[in-house]
C-alpha cells in the first residue's frame, strides 16, 4: 500500500497535527506501507530516518503562518501528487482536505481526512475561517474522516464514516527521567502562543492567584502570533518574575519542565484532543482544562483534574488553580491521569486504527 500524506505545515513546527501524522506514519511505514509525507518547506528539522517513508518540501522556505504560502501549497501538492500513483490520500487539515478532494475526483482514489478540533462553534472571533472549516469539514464528502475527539460528532455533517482514533504518548521517554519538583508552587502550560489558547486570561488569572498563593510561578512553552501581546500583559500586570515565557522546547528538556512542575493548565477556547494533556498526565501531573473537545470526556472533575466553566473569565480559571492547590491530594490526581492514559493510548494502537481505515476505503 502506498499513502500520500498531506499537510502543509510540517517540522520545525510543532503541534498535535505534526507530531499525529509524524508517529502515524513511522509506525505504518515500518509495517511495510511505502508513506510519502507532502508538505511545504518549513525549515530544518530532526527526525530520524524510517525505512519506507518519505518527507518531500514543496516550494520555497516560508514561515508556518504564511497563508499565501499555504495556498500556494494547494496547487505545488495536487500537482506534485498527481503525477505519481498512490492508493490513498491523507489530509490533514484544514487546506489540504481541498488538495486530497481533488485528486479523489480525478484520480479516483480514496481520500481520508484528519480533523484536530475546530473552531466552528467556540467564541474565537473570525468569521470567513469558520465558514471556511465548516464547508471543508462538515459539507465535502471523503471516503472517511479521522477525528481525535468525539465533540466532532455533534454536528450535522455530510460525512457518516467519522472514526475516533485519539493521539497517544511516548511513555518510556517519560518513565526514564527523574528530576526534583521546583520548591515554589509552579504551573506549567504547553500551546501555541495563539488567541485560541486563551493564555491572556491565563495570564489574568494569575494576579489573583497571587493574592492567595503568593509564590505561584507560571511556565508557558511555546511560540506563535500572540507572544508579543502576551508579553505585553505580563508587563502590565507586574508579574515579569512570576509569569516566564520560555519559547518552544521539546524533547528531553520540555519533559523535565512537565516533571518539575506541579500542575498543569490549558484554558483553551477550543480543541480536539490536545497531545500535552497526556503528555502532562505521562509526567503525572494534575491538570486544569476547559470544558471543550476532546478534554471534556477524558478530564473527570476531582478525579485526575479539574474543568473550567467559562475558561473566558479569569477569576473562573483563578478558582480552579487555587481549588487545585488547596487539595492534599492532589499528587493522586496525577496519578489517576497516568493510569489513565497508560491503559487507554498508545501510538501503535492508533497507528493500527489508521491502518484500517485505510484498507475500509480502500
Amino acid at each position: 500500500m502506498k499513502v500520500a500524506v498531506i499537510i502543509d505545515t510540517w517540522f520545525p513546527f510543532i503541534g498535535g497535527g505534526q507530531i499525529n501524522a509524524w508517529e502515524i506514519s513511522k509506525r505504518l511505514s515500518q509495517k511495510g506501507l511505502k508513506i510519502d509525507i507532502i508538505t511545504r518547506n518549513s525549515g530544518k528539522y530532526n527526525l530520524e530516518r524510517v525505512k519506507n517513508l518519505h518527507v518531500y518540501k514543496i516550494g520555497p522556505k516560508s514561515s508556518g503562518s504564511n497563508f499565501v504560502s499555504k495556498i500556494l501549497f494547494l496547487a505545488r501538492s495536487f500537482r506534485f501528487v498527481y503525477k505519481r500513483n498512490y492508493d490513498v490520500y491523507h489530509a490533514y487539515v484544514f487546506l489540504p482536505a481541498i488538495t486530497a478532494k481533488l485528486l479523489m475526483l480525478t484520480k479516483k482514489r480514496p481520500a481520508v481526512l484528519s480533523i484536530f478540533g475546530t473552531s466552528i462553534d467556540s467564541d474565537l472571533p473570525g468569521t470567513l475561517r469558520k465558514l471556511m472549516e465548516s464547508v471543508i469539514l462538515l459539507k465535502i464528502k471523503y471516503s472517511a474522516q479521522i477525528a481525535d475527539s468525539r465533540d466532532l460528532f455533534k454536528f450535522n455533517n455530510i460525512n457518516q464514516d467519522i472514526i475516533y482514533v485519539p493521539n497517544a504518548v511516548d511513555f518510556s521517554a517519560f518513565d526514564r527521567i527523574h528530576v526534583n519538583k521546583y520548591k515554589q508552587p509552579t504551573i506549567i502550560t504547553v500551546a501555541r502562543l495563539h488567541p485560541q489558547k486563551n493564555l491572556i486570561n491565563l495570564v489574568k488569572a494569575i494576579e489573583t492567584v497571587q493574592k492567595r498563593i503568593p509564590q505561584i510561578q507560571l511556565l508557558i512553552v511555546g511560540d506563535g502570533p500572540q507572544k508579543d501581546k502576551i508579553k505585553k500583559q505580563i508587563q502590565e500586570l507586574k508579574l515579569n518574575k512570576d509569569v516566564k515565557l520560555l519559547g518552544e522546547i521539546s524533547g528531553t528538556k520540555l519533559i523535565k519542565l512537565y516533571k518539575s512542575s506541579h500542575l498543569f493548565i490549558l484554558p483553551s477556547l477550543y480543541e480536539g484532543q490536545p497531545i500535552s494533556l497526556l503528555d502532562a498526565w505521562a509526567a503525572k501531573l494534575p491538570v486544569i482544562i476547559s470544558k471543550t473537545g476532546d478534554c471534556q470526556y477524558l478530564v473527570k472533575n476531582g478525579v485526575n483534574g479539574y474543568i473550567i466553566n467559562n475558561q473566558q473569565n479569569p477569576k473562573n480559571i483563578a478558582r480552579s488553580i487555587i481549588e487545585a492547590f488547596g487539595n492534599k491530594n492532589l499528587e493522586n490526581l496525577g496519578l489517576n491521569g497516568y493510569k489513565f492514559v497508560k491503559k487507554n493510548f498508545s501510538w501503535d494502537k492508533s497507528a493500527q486504527e489508521t491502518l484500517l481505515v485505510y484498507k475500509n476505503v480502500i
